[in-house]
């Protein structure tokens, strides 16, 4: 019986996982395995953005000589915030504050590939959250 069990749940969420794929593409590893999902202690700036959907992102940036040295988030949200968030952290490390700030949810959506019509906000929301923290930076200095 157990291994019965074990074996629908397997099929059910290789389903799931299919479907995912189907709907997000590459996107979907990055789902399941993201980069620079954590809350990083003693970060020079936060930018965090509430979407209507009720989704919480939130950016940390260590920042030296005006240039990201490390990115991560924080999000209370779907699949498509969290590929979006990384993907933000990814593109902003590296970079100066003002080439970073450039980035914008375009960016997002065309490194990932695209999401959904219905998703696209996250990309937006996350890029807003970069913003918001280099913003917060800024006036720190």
């Amino acid at each position: 019986m157990s291994n019965n069990l074990d074996s629908l749940l397997s099929d059910i969420q290789q389903q799931c996982d299919d479907a995912a794929h189907e709907m997000f593409g590459e996107a979907t590893n990055r789902w399941h395995n993201p980069t620079y999902a954590r809350q990083m202690e003693n970060p020079d700036s936060v930018g965090e953005m509430r979407g209507t959907c009720g989704d919480i992102i939130r950016i940390f940036l260590k920042i030296e000589n005006n240039t990201i040295n490390e990115a991560s988030f924080f999000t209370t949200g779907c699949g498509p915030s969290i590929v979006s968030s990384d993907m933000a952290c990814e593109l902003s490390i590296g970079k100066t504050t003002d080439q970073a700030s450039e980035i914008g949810g375009e960016d997002i959506l065309e490194r990932l590939d695209g999401l959904p019509e219905d998703k696209t906000h996250c990309a937006h929301l996350a890029s807003s959250a970069l913003q918001e923290a280099l913003g917060n930076w800024l006036q720190k200095k």
